[in-house]
């Protein structure tokens, strides 16, 4: 499969194929199916966020002994390795920069 270049904002969700429609946080290169998968990985960041955000304001420990703080967090870190593993060199680097993929990449 052809792999083309899109643009991804993490913040809304959304994957798009013009730079210029939106503020765009990283540019990754990818197939159909691999661009599936994310707007999959950004589904399941939406759904499993409505029930994080009402204890975002807990202490440290309290969070993340919410499940639903837990599954949020890692859909979202889904979100960004395969953001890194697509990614153009700059985006690799920035994900890099934000230190939030444990153990490796």
């Amino acid at each position: 499969m052809d792999k083309k270049t899109y643009y991804i904002n993490v913040g809304t969700g959304e994957v798009l194929e013009d730079k210029d429609a939106l503020n765009f946080e990283f540019e990754i290169s990818a197939t159909e199916e691999e661009i599936d998968k994310l707007q999959e990985l950004f589904e399941e960041t939406d759904n499993s966020s409505q029930g994080s955000y009402a204890t975002s304001w807990l202490p440290w420990k309290v969070y993340y002994s919410n499940e639903a703080n837990q599954e949020y967090d890692y859909y979202l870190t889904e979100v960004y390795r395969t953001l890194h593993k697509l990614g153009s060199e700059q985006t690799k680097r920035h994900i890099e920069s934000m230190n939030i993929l444990q153990n490796g990449v």
